[in-house]
C-alpha cells in the first residue's frame, strides 16, 4: 500500500513539474502580470567560457527564478501569506501604518524628519537653495508675463500631511528638525509675489468638512474626487491670472464606488491574492459645459505623478487646445509631436502657452520644476 502511495506521489510531483515547465515554454495559461518594476532577463546562452568561469550557473538560477511557469501565482500566494500572518511586505519603499493605511517611505520621512536631508544636512544651505528657487521663479514669472504666458505653482499636500494619524510609528528617523520646503517656499512666495495655489491649507480645512476621503487608504495620491474639485478651483484661479474665460465644469453628485487604480496603486505593488479592505470610497463625474464663447488656452504642466489623477477625472481635451504634460521635466505625455523635453524648442513651446503649471506635492517640491525654471530663465536672459 505504501509503495502505491509513494508511486502516486511521485507521479503527481512529475505531473506538477511538467505542467510548470510547459507553462514556462508555451504560456498556455494567460496570467495577470505582477505589478511594479519589472525587467526581462535574457535567456542565457550555453557556451564553454560561461560554463568554465561559473557564470552560467548564476545566469540559469536567476533566469529560472524569475521565469518558471506560474511564478505569478506562487509570488502572490507567498505575499498573501506574509500579509495575513505577519502584516508585512518585502516592498522596501512602502510602509504600513495604523489600520493598514499605506504610505510611501518618502512621505513618512518628510513627516518625521524632513526631506531636506535627502539633499543636504545643512539648514543654511537648504534655505539658500529654496531662496534661489523662489527668486528665480519670480523673475521668470515677470519675464513670461511680457509674453502673455502665466506661470504658477499648484501645491498639493502629501498623504502624510492630511492623514498623519495613520502614519506608522517612527522607528528610524532621527532628525526632526529641518526645513520643510512647503512651509519655507510658501512664505517666500508670499513675500515675493509668486503665483501659487495652496491646496495644502485648503485640504486641511476640508478634511473635517467632507464625508469622502481626500486620499485612499491603499493609494499614494489624492483621491480622484478630491483632484476633480481641486482642479475646478485651480481653473478659476487661472481665469483670474489673465482674464480668460475657461470652459466651466458640470460636476455630478458623489456616488459610492469600489476602489480602483490609481486609488490602490500602493496596494497593487504588494501583489496580493486578495484586496486589502478599503475605506468607503466615493467619486464624481466631471463634464465640460459647452460654451462657444469660452477660450481654449494651451496649458503646459510640469510636475510629479499627482497630475495623472487630474487627467483621469478632468476632460482636459474639452477645456484646453493643448495640454502637454512634462513629467518631471523629462518625458512628455499628451503630445503627439514630442516624447521628451530634450526634443522641443523650449522658447517656442513656452511662448505658445497661455499657462505653465508647476504641479508638485509637498514631498517633491524640494526640486520644484526639475530644472525648468533655471533653463527657461537662462534662455530668456540670454536674449536681453
Amino acid at each position: 500500500m505504501k509503495q502505491k502511495i509513494y508511486f502516486l506521489l511521485c507521479l503527481l510531483t512529475l505531473a506538477v513539474l511538467l505542467v510548470i515547465n510547459l507553462q514556462q515554454k508555451f504560456h498556455f495559461k494567460e496570467i495577470k502580470p505582477l505589478k511594479g518594476e519589472n525587467y526581462e532577463l535574457e535567456k542565457p546562452d550555453f557556451n564553454f567560457n560561461s560554463y568554465y568561469n561559473g557564470k552560467l550557473q548564476t545566469y540559469l538560477e536567476n533566469y529560472q527564478r524569475r521565469n518558471f511557469g506560474f511564478n505569478e501565482y506562487f509570488m502572490r500566494f507567498y505575499n498573501q501569506y506574509l500579509w495575513d500572518f505577519y502584516h508585512k511586505s518585502y516592498n522596501g519603499w512602502i510602509e504600513i501604518g495604523k489600520d493598514y493605511w499605506l504610505y510611501e517611505s518618502d512621505f513618512v520621512c518628510d513627516h518625521y524628519e524632513s526631506m531636506m536631508y535627502k539633499y543636504t544636512s545643512d539648514t543654511t544651505e537648504m534655505k539658500e537653495k529654496l531662496d534661489k528657487t523662489a527668486e528665480n521663479l519670480y523673475k521668470l514669472q515677470c519675464i513670461l508675463k511680457e509674453h502673455n504666458t502665466y506661470i504658477f505653482v499648484n501645491i498639493i499636500p502629501g498623504k502624510d500631511v492630511i492623514y498623519p494619524e495613520y502614519l506608522p510609528k517612527n522607528t528610524h528617523y532621527t532628525n526632526p528638525e529641518g526645513i520643510h520646503a512647503y512651509d519655507y517656499l510658501k512664505k517666500r512666495f508670499d513675500e515675493l509675489g509668486v503665483n501659487y495655489v495652496d491646496n495644502v491649507s485648503w485640504f486641511k480645512q476640508l478634511k473635517t468638512k467632507v464625508d469622502y476621503p481626500l486620499f485612499a487608504k491603499t493609494g499614494s495620491h489624492w483621491s480622484q474626487i478630491a483632484a476633480i474639485y481641486a482642479f475646478d478651483s485651480t481653473m478659476k484661479y487661472m481665469e483670474k491670472l489673465n482674464g480668460m474665460n475657461l470652459v466651466n465644469l458640470n460636476i455630478s453628485g458623489k456616488y459610492e464606488r469600489t476602489v480602483a487604480g490609481p486609488d490602490d496603486d500602493l496596494e497593487q505593488l504588494f501583489n496580493l491574492m486578495r484586496p486589502i479592505k478599503p475605506n468607503k470610497f466615493y467619486n464624481v463625474d466631471a463634464l465640460a459645459i459647452p460654451d462657444s464663447t469660452a477660450d481654449k488656452p494651451k496649458l503646459i504642466t510640469i510636475g510629479d505623478s499627482y497630475f495623472w489623477v487630474i487627467s483621469y477625472g478632468i476632460p482636459l481635451q474639452d477645456i484646453f487646445s493643448k495640454y502637454p504634460y512634462w513629467y518631471y521635466n523629462s518625458t512628455i505625455y499628451f503630445d503627439t509631436e514630442h516624447n521628451s523635453t530634450k526634443d522641443i524648442d523650449l522658447r517656442k513651446e513656452i511662448c505658445e502657452a497661455d499657462y505653465v503649471m508647476l504641479n508638485y506635492c509637498t514631498v517633491q517640491i524640494y526640486e520644484l520644476g526639475n530644472g525648468f525654471v533655471e533653463q527657461a530663465l537662462a534662455l530668456f536672459d540670454n536674449e536681453k
